[in-house]
């Protein structure tokens, strides 16, 4: 990665912007994981991104935290640097995570998803028990709006392969104009890799996601949530059309300690539209301290 490129994106929203992280690799029954370390001597959170993204979507969230927070981003399977498997089921990232949490040593850890990552992270908090110490859900609820993200399931579908990942950069410009450049040009310097014919996604593309099973995951989230007792967190985009502040609202209250909140200036990718805003929230949750951007509910 262009580790000046994410110091000049940091220095732009006043972010600094320290030193890389330690990629770290886990195994998770016959697959290896990859994982991003940005260290630090705070509580440990896991961080776990959306369908077609990476652990470095994180990036500028992860900077802002430490090292208040220790944060380790993964690969979840078939994305990034992880290995690809034959199922991707969300249990089986549910035992990914766990063996993350083993393979670290964390006794309690803060797991924080965002939209597919959001599901898996919501399933580990139930594996867990006890010993999730919160749990945030960034952009995804039980029951989601799954036709506002057509167009972007549609985009991101229709990737194959380009000449360089600056002629895949100038395309998702022109869908989404009002993207940074330069974090636009990040994104896709994550997202893809090159090969014989080009550049294309570290992704497993061998087959189409299964949206049926993870609709159907999240939608089991309602009636398990009165079993996650550990302080949870519902985070919207404010611009956000694939979760509604009605939503929001009714998925926080399902769990015995839920709250919710909308972070100004950010869609469905929260983490990347706004990470100063999302990584205060996230340090008064994992920290335990007030949330200065949740409505009352």
């Amino acid at each position: 990665m262009d580790h000046d490129l994410l110091r000049k994106l940091g220095a732009a929203r006043g972010i600094a912007v320290g030193e890389p992280p330690a990629v770290g690799r886990a195994p998770s029954g016959d697959l290896e994981l990859s994982y991003l370390d940005w260290g630090g001597d705070g509580p440990t959170a896991i961080f776990l991104h959306g369908g077609s993204l990476s652990a470095h979507t994180w990036d500028l969230v992860c900077s802002a935290l430490r090292p208040r927070v220790r944060c380790v981003a993964m690969d979840l399977r078939g994305h990034g640097d992880s290995g690809w498997a034959d199922a991707y089921r969300i249990e089986a990232s549910v035992g990914d995570v766990l063996a993350l949490v083993d393979h670290l040593g964390v006794a309690r850890p803060h797991l924080v998803g965002m939209s597919l990552g959001g599901c898996v992270a919501g399933h580990s908090a139930a594996a867990l028990g006890e010993r999730t110490a919160s749990l945030t859900f960034i952009d995804v609820v039980d029951h989601v709006d799954f036709g506002a993200s057509a167009n972007l399931r549609g985009f991101m579908g229709a990737i194959t392969t380009t000449a360089s990942v600056e002629e895949m950069v100038a395309k998702a410009l022109a869908v989404s104009p009002q993207t940074d450049p330069d974090l636009m040009l990040y994104r896709y310097q994550a997202l893809m890799k090159a090969g014989p014919d080009g550049f294309g996604l570290r992704q497993d593309r061998r087959g189409p996601p299964d949206f049926p099973h993870i609709l159907g995951k999240l939608a089991d989230l309602e009636g398990q949530a009165a079993d996650i007792a550990c302080p949870v967190l519902v985070v919207r985009g404010a611009r956000s059309r694939i979760v509604t502040d009605d939503t929001a609202a009714a998925f926080a209250g399902r769990f015995p300690d839920g709250r919710w909140c909308v972070i100004p200036e950010a869609g469905h990718n929260v983490q990347e539209d706004n990470p100063v805003a999302l990584a205060q929230t996230l340090e008064a949750h994992i920290l335990g301290h007030e949330i200065a951007h949740a409505p009352a509910n």
